[in-house]
């Protein structure tokens, strides 16, 4: 079994919210913060090779129009 990791992100240009939210309510607090980006880490363990963790990557765990994914063998 081999075990990779994903990070899923927006494409820059594309708006997020949850950053952006995360971001107001930092300075809310006091902190000086000028920029969150949010993002999605899945690890997998599988039998599959990186081929095939890319093709999960393009038919389920991200949005091709709007995320970008980078994958990273463990």
């Amino acid at each position: 079994m081999t075990k990779f990791k994903i990070e899923i992100t927006y494409k820059s240009g594309v708006l997020d919210s949850e950053g952006d939210a995360t971001l107001g309510a930092l300075k809310t607090l006091g902190f000086h913060v000028s920029s969150v980006k949010s993002s999605k880490v899945y690890t997998i363990e599988t039998s599959e090779d990186a081929k095939k963790v890319e093709e999960m990557c393009k038919k389920l765990l991200a949005n091709p129009i709007i995320q970008e994914y980078f994958i990273k063998k463990l």
